[in-house]
């Protein structure tokens, strides 16, 4: 069906893959604004006759017809078609809207809202166009649009203001305008605007009300050093940073419990290792030591904080924003949650969120109605990939066939129906005997593509598991006489390709990746710290699937993977 549907014009072999996923051909006119007015059979009989000639003009605002916009973009001028084609400036297209797209900018609901979509179909898109919507309707209105990290807040800013130079952005939460901000950010800007009267809400989440809570707290040390002060009681397997950590964010804290009484009483949903009550006991003497050290070195980690700012709005109902739009929100763990409830007050247009469950790589899985925000019957998902070819994209969905990834509504997400509007080469993989020799073939491609001048060298990246390996590439890379640049934070600069993390490529696109190093020892990584239960365990595993998901859906027009040695277990098998 999907092969089929990639013969058709754009428009008709959406509304195909819409159609046989299960939409009604009234849900498809509406979506894609196809036939909308209902058409008499005197006006289809002159409507479909032999088509007189056209002018000029009526040729060019056919264009302006949805399902034309499906297939071409109206560019502003000559000068942004020379960016767009010479620059290798993939931003530039934020300006194109898909009239699939448009209809969730446009839209008004009397509550949250949340859309899905695989890597490509344009969620971010929808967020910056949503945004950009509010704010010119509303020019007072404070509104805050956040994401995961603070890369991603940044991409967002720059973004909104390449979508349009005019609009007004806030420097402070509650200011008139756009705050753009990653979530942890949001979280510390609460806090600190609170000033003393944090205090109150930091006894309700901790137990013991202080001010000196400037410091991070280096959460895997903490936990390690709370386990050998206090974890003689706790069960080996258990005494692990992941498990405790993990207990801490989705139970305890969320549920602001502050004595040993009300944890053995709380219902653990959702978390797959049992406990009895002298496990309860025991992983709260770790908790109590956890807490007492942060307390004496002045500390907070970031769930921490970004729940002692959700109380804090509770209890003083400040809410500093009329409209929140949650970019990346699988990441967002329940605390995060709790804060994007607590911004704004419920009312219609109030929050809204774009999420793709299987590019969860940080989170966990959770049900919103749980932190207060009801998406039921106000959510959709988005079918068309914009970014990827085909191919690509095959590639990439291959990596997670066979695994159940489930939503923030508690619903099962498929892909079914996911569809690229683009095609290209078969992405190409690439086995080696020993490293050296995979760094050779590494800089012979990367060279090659680079001197070819049929792409800009920034719009090509090396994407790599961890930090120590991309290194290794940039400088093999460099003995090689090939240089590339590694990226940490901030953007990618002119003039070379590019190394980084695959955690670091969330969000971004390239024209051509070399997925590097994919051999079993490199990925998956760090099972073992989950390994003290099977469904931990199984959920750390699908991370990773997602993580090498996110990473090959990065290429745009051609994917080239390496490994030395044997293959990573992750890779799909070849058809």
């Amino acid at each position: 069906m999907q092969a089929f549907a990639q013969t058709l014009p754009e428009w008709q072999g959406l509304a195909l893959l819409l159609l046989a996923d299960g939409e009604s051909i009234s849900q498809i006119q509406q979506e894609l604004e196809i036939m909308n007015r209902p058409m008499s059979l005197e006006e289809a009989a002159t409507r479909f006759v032999e088509p007189e000639p056209v002018s000029d003009q009526e040729l060019l605002d056919s264009f302006d017809h949805p399902s034309a916009q499906m297939g071409f973009a109206k560019l502003a001028g000559a000068d942004e078609l020379r960016r767009v084609i010479t620059g290798g400036d993939f931003s530039a297209w934020r300006v194109f809207l898909h009239p699939q797209q448009r209809t969730w900018v446009r839209g008004d609901w009397k509550g949250p809202y949340r859309i899905s979509g695989g890597a490509g179909t344009g969620k971010t898109v929808v967020v910056l166009h949503r945004a950009r919507r509010l704010a010119v309707e509303d020019p007072g209105a404070p509104i805050v649009v956040t994401t995961f990290t603070t890369n991603l807040a940044a991409e967002l800013s720059r973004s909104l203001e390449r979508l349009d130079p005019d609009l007004r952005f806030a420097d402070a939460l509650g200011a008139p305008g756009l705050h753009v901000k990653g979530i942890d950010a949001l979280a510390r800007a609460v806090v600190q605007s609170a000033g003393a009267d944090v205090s109150e809400a930091v006894a309700a989440v901790l137990g013991v009300g202080r001010t000196d809570i400037g410091g991070r707290t280096d959460t895997d040390a903490a936990w390690r050093q709370a386990v050998l002060r206090a974890g003689e009681d706790l069960e080996e397997k258990l005494r692990k940073p992941a498990f405790l950590a993990a207990e801490y964010e989705m139970v305890i804290l969320p549920h602001r419990i502050t004595q040993l009484a009300d944890y053995l009483k709380v219902a653990r949903t959702g978390r797959g290792v049992r406990l009895s009550r002298a496990g309860r006991k025991a992983v709260w003497a770790v908790v109590e030591a956890y807490r007492g050290a942060a307390r004496e070195a002045g500390t907070l980690d970031f769930a921490e904080a970004a729940s002692i700012a959700a109380a804090h709005l509770e209890s003083t109902g400040e809410r500093p924003a009329r409209h929140v739009l949650v970019d990346e929100g699988q990441d967002f763990k329940p605390c995060h949650w709790q804060l994007v409830r607590a911004l704004a007050a419920e009312a219609p247009n109030d929050i809204f969120i774009a999420e793709d469950a299987h590019q969860r790589i940080y989170g966990q899985k959770l049900m919103l109605s749980a932190y207060g925000i009801r998406t039921q019957g106000r959510s959709r998902g988005l079918k068309l990939n914009y970014r990827t070819t085909a191919q690509n994209l095959a590639w990439a969905v291959g990596v997670l066939t066979g695994q159940e990834v489930v939503d923030s509504d508690g619903e099962a997400e498929t892909m079914a129906g996911y569809l690229s509007a683009r095609t290209g080469p078969k992405p190409e993989v690439r086995s080696f005997a020993t490293l050296t020799a995979e760094l050779d073939f590494a800089a012979e491609l990367v060279g090659s593509w680079v001197s070819s001048g049929d792409v800009a060298p920034e719009t090509v990246a090396v994407l790599v598991r961890d930090k120590v390996t991309r290194d290794r590439v940039v400088a093999g890379l460099g003995e090689r006489g090939v240089e590339v640049r590694a990226l940490e934070a901030g953007t990618v600069k002119p003039g070379y390709p590019v190394a980084l993390t695959m955690h670091r490529a969330k969000g971004t696109e390239f024209a051509r990746v070399l997925l590097f190093g994919l051999s079993k020892d490199s990925m998956p990584m760090g099972l073992k710290a989950y390994d003290y239960d099977d469904e931990e365990l199984s959920e750390a595993q699908l991370r990773e699937r997602s993580l090498l998901y996110v990473a090959a859906s990065r290429a745009r027009d051609e994917l080239v993977v390496t490994y030395s040695g044997t293959p990573s277990s992750l890779l799909p098998t070849p058809a």
